[in-house]
């Protein structure tokens, strides 16, 4: 047995390692109790070739396969809608076919932009789905083919990520500011911020259950992008004057966004696996370990 409690002979995965969440992962999991395949687990292997995708289970035969391969560029994805597709759906399904020919589970990521915000609460596990972009549409259609392809699933949405070696916005916060930029950050649209770090720990412990299914995965409460990137400032002794907050419709934005996509974590509550902190707190310790920890 490991330090952290799980069997030494388990072996993972991870797909799209050169992301954010990918890294995260790759860095937790050997300290979570989890053997990573020498070769596999550090490898970003396009998962739209699926004879690499086969040939590279047949090889590390893991139990668990942690997906965090996907098109995530919000924007983007509304001029190269097929490649969204390929990327974020097709791939999703073949992979999810491949990890069930090799007795592998599948831990694949999705989004929070699968609703639309509108809802009056935070969406859990059993409220429809209404995605809106391209983006969205590409990444509801994954979690629907890849039900279709393995029984042996556990999907997360998740949203809003950031950590250590992100290139998106809330990732690059900490550092444009510490960089003396000014940030430019949206007042109005609603989200909860969540460090990749806890996502990490909760993935690596469900998958050591059975509890198959679909959960939500994010930081516990909800903030501006503009709340939050002035918290960051006052953790950093900055001014508020370096958070520049603009209305929706000042930042140029492309794609349809959520106004107010906030999930609940019914299952990983029900199932006594939500240990998602609240966004203020992984903020804080997030600035706190200086990105060290994801």
């Amino acid at each position: 047995m490991t330090a952290a409690g799980a069997p030494a002979e388990q072996v993972a995965v991870v797909l799209g390692a050169q992301g954010l969440l990918g890294q995260a992962l790759v860095g937790a999991l050997p300290r979570l109790g989890w053997n990573l395949a020498a070769a596999a687990g550090h490898a970003d292997c396009d998962i739209r070739d699926g004879a690499a995708v086969r040939a590279l289970l047949a090889g590390a035969r893991p139990q668990v396969v942690f997906n965090a391969a996907g098109f995530t560029d919000v924007d983007r994805a509304e001029t190269e809608g097929e490649l969204a597709y390929a990327v974020n759906a097709v791939a999703v399904q073949d992979l999810a076919r491949a990890c069930g020919d090799a007795g592998a589970a599948l831990v694949h990521y999705s989004t929070d932009f699968v609703f639309d915000g509108e809802l009056g609460r935070p969406y859990d596990e059993f409220d429809p789905p209404s995605p809106q972009g391209l983006y969205a549409r590409s990444k509801r259609a994954g979690e629907i083919l890849a039900a279709a392809g393995a029984a042996r699933l556990f999907t997360l949405r998740v949203g809003c990520l950031y950590g250590r070696g992100g290139r998106n916005f809330p990732s690059t916060i900490v550092r444009r500011l510490r960089s003396g930029e000014t940030v430019r950050a949206d007042r109005e649209r609603l989200a909860s911020p969540t460090w990749v770090r806890d996502v990490v720990h909760v993935s690596a412990a469900l998958a050591r259950t059975a509890h198959h299914g679909l959960y939500h995965c994010t930081a516990q409460g909800e903030t501006t992008w503009a709340d939050f990137a002035l918290l960051a400032a006052a953790e950093l002794g900055l001014p508020a004057e370096r958070v520049e907050s603009l209305p929706t419709a000042a930042l140029p934005l492309k794609a349809l966004r959520p106004r107010r996509a906030i999930l609940d974590n019914r299952m990983l509550r029900l199932r006594g696996l939500d240990t998602m902190a609240p966004w203020r707190d992984g903020l804080r310790a997030f600035i706190a370990c200086d990105g060290e920890l994801g």
